[in-house]
């Protein structure tokens, strides 16, 4: 099963959670697309993975999402990947983001980061977020990694962090009424919500607005020989209150049984020349905090 209850018992210890909080962890295998010219796309599939893990109890939930590329399957050994944990305790929450720095606007600019990275330059971006109430602060620093982690190492990733990111940018931020602690919280909400009134939720001292744009029901959905029951297929933005900036992207998410609000496939453009597809996956060997190569 997807479910993989094992690895997951374990992050209940490592987190300190509660015995008795209900686990659950999903993963799935990237595609990725890129086009090096407007006129065609490059698809490769199996070139990394994701994880996304959930703990739910009634006073307080996880959530968590771990992807990445795969260095030894991608194309040019691309290695980009990301972190990301939001616990929420009533009121509280608390935040805590890693992944290694890519502001490449081109192919030509990720192939010059790649270079750096062969050169002994592995610079990874850290954001820790703390809500009490109505007050949101969060801090962001740069920190050099001793060498070129995967998202298999996220455990020594996120060791790192606590010993070396104490200086930073900060921001705070007083929060509207309702406003979730963060994106993935955020979509959770929106994945069951019953209208399209846009969910408001805070990253690093901004507050954005996630709204569900488009919604088609499935009777049922596969993938493969796979039966996930019935789903729904939606369309998603991502606005800004900072500047207007809009990020979009695609979700197919179950709505009953095991699989109610369990991204099944996630379908995503960062940059222009890049396309990342996500696709539920019971078959490969889910890359976890817990449950990592390396610890």
């Amino acid at each position: 099963m997807i479910r993989r209850h094992g690895a997951a018992a374990a992050i209940v210890v490592l987190l300190g959670l509660p015995a008795n909080v209900h686990a659950e962890q999903y993963h799935y295998s990237m595609t990725a697309r890129v086009r090096p010219l407007l006129l065609f796309w490059i698809s490769r599939s199996g070139v990394g993975d994701a994880t996304v893990t959930r703990q739910r109890a009634p006073e307080q939930t996880r959530y968590s999402l771990l992807i990445g590329s795969d260095p030894d399957r991608a194309p040019r050994r691309i290695n980009r990947w990301g972190y990301i944990e939001e616990e929420i305790r009533g009121a509280e929450a608390h935040l805590i983001g890693v992944m290694t720095q890519s502001d490449e606007e081109s192919l030509e600019q990720a192939d010059a980061n790649l270079r750096a990275q062969a050169a002994g330059r592995h610079p990874f971006n850290v954001i820790q977020a703390t809500v009490n109430g109505d007050r949101a602060t969060s801090l962001v620093t740069t920190i050099a990694a001793p060498e070129d982690y995967t998202f298999r190492q996220v455990r020594a990733a996120l060791d790192l962090v606590r010993r070396e990111s104490s200086a930073g940018k900060s921001r705070v931020i007083r929060l509207p009424p309702g406003t979730r602690p963060g994106f993935l919280a955020a979509l959770a909400d929106a994945m069951h919500a019953t209208s399209a009134s846009p969910i408001t939720y805070v990253y690093h001292g901004r507050l954005y607005e996630l709204r569900q744009t488009r919604v088609q029901k499935i009777a049922s959905f596969q993938i493969g020989r796979a039966w996930y029951g019935a789903a729904a297929v939606g369309d998603f933005v991502i606005t800004s209150m900072h500047d207007g900036e809009q990020t979009r992207f695609s979700m197919t998410y179950g709505t009953s049984g095991s699989f109610a609000d369990v991204p099944l496939k996630v379908t995503y453009q960062p940059r222009w020349w890049m396309q990342v597809e996500l696709i539920i996956d019971d078959t490969g060997r889910a890359p976890a905090v817990a449950d990592g190569v390396e610890r």
